[in-house]
Parts: C-alpha cells; sequence; structure tokens
C-alpha cells in the first residue's frame, strides 16, 4: 500500500507546511489549485519542469468546479471540459503519474441533468485517459454535487476507471442525510485510493486523522476493510504541526494514537 499527501502542505511546492523529507511519503498528490502548472491560458511548461525538477511521484487531482487557477465542472456539457482534461493528461504524460482524481458535477438545478452531463462526458474522458495510459478514480463528494452517494458512483466504474473513497465526505454525508457508513461498502472492490482527512461532522475541515469525530480507529478500519493501493493524507487545515506527521504516521503504521492539539507535545 502506498502513502501519499496532498501538495498543499510540500513545502517545495507550496512554500509552506512539510519538507517532503519530513513527510517521508511515498507520493505526493497535485492539486492544480496549490500550483499554478495549469491555468485557463493552457499548460505552464517552466512549472511543469520545476515539478519535474523534484525527482518525486505523483498522482494528481483534476480541477473542480471552484478550482483558483482553472475549473472543471462536468455537470454542464461544454468541450472546454474535454480540452482541460488532455491537458491534465498530458501533465500527467510529463510527470509519470498514473491515476487522476476526478470529481462529479455541480448540481445546479436539474439533478438528471447534472448526473447524464456528467457520465457522457466521463466516458469521454476515460476513452482519452487510455489513449494517455492513464486511469481514473472518480471521488465520493458532499451534497450539491453528483456523488454524493455510493450507488452514484457504480456507473463510472470501468476497466480503466475505479473509485477514490474520500472518508471525510463520506462522514459528511453519513451525517447530513443519516445514511449509514456501511453503506460505501458497496464500493469496497473499486476502492483504488482513500483519501483520509478528519472533521467534526459539518463543514469539510480537512484536518489530520485523530483531530475530529471520525477519529483515527475508524479510518484504520476502513482501510483494513477496504484495503486500497493508495492512502493520501489530504490535509489543509491543522491546530499543531506535530499532528500532521503523527496522523500519517499513526495510519501509515495502522496505529492508535493520542490526539497532538496546538501547545501539547
Amino acid at each position: 500500500m502506498g502513502f501519499g499527501v496532498n501538495s498543499f502542505i510540500v513545502k517545495e511546492i507550496t512554500g509552506r507546511g512539510f519538507s517532503l523529507e519530513e513527510l517521508g511519503v511515498d507520493f505526493v498528490e497535485l492539486s492544480f489549485d496549490d500550483v499554478k502548472v495549469l491555468t485557463e491560458e493552457g499548460i505552464n511548461w517552466e512549472t511543469l519542469g520545476n515539478l519535474e525538477g523534484l525527482g518525486f511521484d505523483f498522482t494528481l487531482h483534476a480541477p473542480t468546479s471552484d478550482g483558483r487557477n482553472v475549473s472543471l465542472n462536468l455537470g454542464v456539457y461544454t468541450r472546454t471540459n474535454i480540452s482541460v482534461m488532455e491537458n491534465v493528461f498530458r501533465i500527467a504524460s510529463a510527470l509519470n503519474a498514473e491515476d487522476i482524481i476526478i470529481h462529479g458535477g455541480d448540481i445546479r438545478g436539474d439533478y438528471h441533468r447534472a448526473f447524464m452531463n456528467t457520465l457522457r462526458q466521463f466516458r469521454e474522458i476515460e476513452a482519452l485517459a487510455r489513449d494517455y495510459g492513464v486511469r481514473l478514480l472518480v471521488e465520493n463528494l458532499t451534497g450539491g454535487r453528483i456523488g454524493a452517494f455510493p450507488h452514484e458512483l457504480i456507473p463510472f466504474i470501468g476497466e480503466n476507471s475505479a473509485v477514490c473513497l474520500d472518508v471525510g465526505h463520506a462522514f459528511l454525508t453519513a451525517m447530513r442525510y443519516g445514511l449509514p457508513l456501511q453503506e460505501f461498502d458497496v464500493l469496497s472492490r473499486s476502492a483504488r485510493e482513500f483519501h483520509v482527512h478528519d472533521n467534526n461532522g459539518e463543514r469539510d475541515e480537512h484536518l489530520p486523522p485523530g483531530e475530529g469525530m471520525i477519529g483515527v480507529r475508524y479510518i484504520l478500519r476502513m482501510i483494513e476493510n477496504f484495503r486500497p493501493e493508495n492512502v493520501v493524507f489530504e490535509v489543509r487545515n491543522y491546530s499543531n504541526p506535530m499532528g500532521v506527521i503523527a496522523g500519517i504516521n499513526a495510519i501509515r503504521e495502522g496505529k492508535e494514537m493520542k490526539i497532538v492539539r496546538e501547545g501539547s507535545l
């Protein structure tokens, strides 16, 4: 099982957070919000060269509908979405990235239209992904986007596509709608990657494991049940830097941990 971290907290990429040596992970999941390697104008080849120069392994997270530098909303049918994803695939080829995480589209009015727009474009993008030798992993989301409920992801699973199970998003969906978390077990054979972060059941806080209500024990249990190929620590907010490293080590080593709060050792 490989262990990675999102690019937001990688000092060599964003100038904040932790060095790759401190993190001790196997790869970085690159977000297009964290670095201007892709914008609405296209690929920044100089920035891409700098990323290549790190000599580190990457996976990619495709742009989202609220992206800072470039956006992608499959809930609306447009050829721009296909063009953006082809640039994502070019970047993946340059970085030797094999997996790309992608979101379902926003629901803005008609749910069924948003679902079909997402599915229709996803299938075209999946065919394009095969040409570039990369795999798509569709991520479960929270309310307002296609893919909040586990059964919504099943039509997106194919020969070159699987699921990225986001534990934090699953917990928020369970809390908001009263959906038992066990309902996500239907995806157990298709979840190739886990996104691990914690929250307190109301908003998508992206806390280190152990700083929210989900806790390390439940995350470890889900990993044991699903056995994903990769686990990504998607931490964006934390009260103490030591808590990030402690949370990563606890999940990687499969151990319980004490919560590390601000000011504690």
